[in-house]
């Protein structure tokens, strides 16, 4: 979820963490300044109260809080205030040259909170689970089921084997048939899923590596997972939260297959110009018939 979003949802906060909120959306110019116990003496709080109001937010403390906090700040401001970017982001005001810049900057900010989030160390890692992978299986639903089919063929083309499980029962039987040869990809925007969360279990109890994609750390199941990745989001509907959350998991997957393909550059592209020759031969057999 957005962070300048979620300081907005008061029936999360205490009275006292809605008090250092309010001082930091009426004065945003000052936190990029201000240490956490600065912070804390113009709010009358404690260093502690803004530390844990920090983690609240799904941060790991309040320098990481003033990065993020800052540049959404900072892409808000071409537009006067800080209810621009808080507002939803299409109305029935909007004209089509409205929706052209919105849905852009939408995008750019959904990447750029997803890339804020990444660890280069992490993504090294999970690319050589991918590398080592007999087969990476990708478990989603719904619109993420879409992603994944278009993940699976980027990866096809980096000679990666990978397939998409969608149905239920698909799901449950590929998980009880993999093996720790096998790479599993979790795809689950809400981390709430309790189909996904059954079909984790038995990966877990199958000793399946396991990547998940979602909105935050503490989703119930991320503890069954052992890498968690993640995914800018914001749950309502109105708000363009599914393309928020589509942007991001696109961005990751195209970074994963982007880091295989370096990886293995001059092998991929004798195996593009072996499929490309392929490919001209049958479309020459297709126009004889």
């Amino acid at each position: 979820m957005r962070l300048l979003k979620a300081m907005q949802e008061a029936e999360r906060f205490s009275p006292t963490e809605q008090s250092v909120i309010d001082y930091m959306l009426k004065n945003p110019q000052e936190i990029g300044s201000l240490s956490i116990r600065e912070l804390a003496e113009r709010t009358f709080t404690s260093p502690a109260a803004v530390f844990r109001l920090c983690q609240k937010f799904g941060l790991k403390g309040y320098n990481e809080f003033k990065i993020r906090f800052m540049s959404e700040m900072s892409r808000a401001s071409h537009d006067g205030s800080v209810s621009a970017i808080i507002k939803r982001p299409i109305t029935d005001k909007d004209t089509v040259r409205d929706i052209v810049r919105k849905m852009a900057a939408l995008e750019i900010e959904a990447i750029e909170e997803t890339r804020n989030e990444m660890d280069m160390e992490q993504l090294e890692r999970i690319a050589d689970l991918m590398e080592k992978a007999a087969v990476i299986d990708i478990y989603a639903y719904d619109q993420n089921f879409a992603l994944a089919e278009t993940a699976v063929y980027n990866l096809l083309q980096v000679k990666k084997t990978a397939v998409a499980h969608n149905a239920m029962n698909s799901q449950f039987s590929q998980a009880l048939i993999a093996d720790k040869s096998h790479l599993a990809i979790i795809i689950s925007r809400s981390g709430e899923n309790q189909r996904l969360m059954r079909t984790a279990k038995i990966l877990k109890e199958r000793r399946v590596p396991t990547v998940l994609l979602s909105r935050a750390k503490d989703a119930p199941i991320a503890p069954l997972c052992d890498e968690f990745l993640y995914v800018a989001n914001t749950f309502e509907y109105l708000d363009c939260g599914g393309n928020i959350f589509s942007v991001g998991l696109r961005y990751y997957f195209d970074v994963l297959v982007g880091i295989l393909l370096s990886r293995h550059y001059r092998e991929v592209e004798d195996f593009y110009c072996i499929f490309e020759n392929n490919i001209g031969h049958s479309e020459d057999r297709d126009r004889l018939w």
